[in-house]
């Protein structure tokens, strides 16, 4: 692995655990057997390195989205949506990067805002194509009410998605199984055909 993959390894990890004000450049470095200022080699600040492990913490959830959809292509629909919401409310066990991810989204830097917002607001519209696409291949194979709009499904979804992110900090992996099962039902109900 080269020092900037290094350093970004092991930035993820610091700042899902510490967060980004509770991590220093300083402590990335000793991690990273480096000096300190080898960092500004391969990354110009705190920031910078911050930002490019958000905008890749956003590209491996569409990543996985992406994935999910490939992988059950060929499933019947409901069981296409319930594996895309299981993966996505799953990120966050991924070993820091979900925790990272959570942190990213609920709690940004205070002083990186605006170009967390901008990454956040274009990862969701990659997102909302790809469900409206999905939901579209909902309604024509029959599977989803032909009244239910675009915007509301994506909204919904989100909503689910949130909620079970949220869960993550509270409950054990097998608790969080356990009540995606009452989730999935209500959120089925409200979204099929009939």
């Amino acid at each position: 692995m080269n020092t900037r993959d290094r350093l970004k390894q092991i930035g993820l990890s610091l700042f899902a655990r510490h967060g980004y004000e509770g991590t220093t450049l300083a402590q990335i470095a000793t991690a990273a057997s480096i000096k300190k200022p080898s960092i500004y080699n391969h990354f110009d600040s705190k920031a910078a390195l911050f930002l490019e492990l958000s905008r890749d913490a956003d590209d491996d959830m569409i990543a996985l989205i992406d994935a999910s959809l490939a992988d059950m292509a060929e499933a019947p629909f409901e069981q296409r949506l319930r594996h895309l919401l299981q993966q996505c409310a799953t990120f966050a066990y991924r070993e820091h990067q979900g925790v990272f991810y959570k942190r990213f989204l609920l709690f940004p830097p205070l002083d990186l805002i605006a170009e967390t917002e901008a990454i956040t607001a274009k990862g969701e519209s990659r997102i909302d194509r790809r469900l409206v696409e999905f939901v579209q291949e909902g309604r024509r194979a029959g599977a989803l009410r032909s009244t239910l709009a675009d915007a509301h499904f994506i909204a919904a979804f989100y909503c689910v998605v949130d909620g079970l992110l949220s869960e993550t900090f509270m409950y054990e992996r097998h608790e969080l199984e356990r009540r995606f099962e009452g989730i999935w039902s209500v959120f089925w109900m409200g979204v099929k055909t009939g």
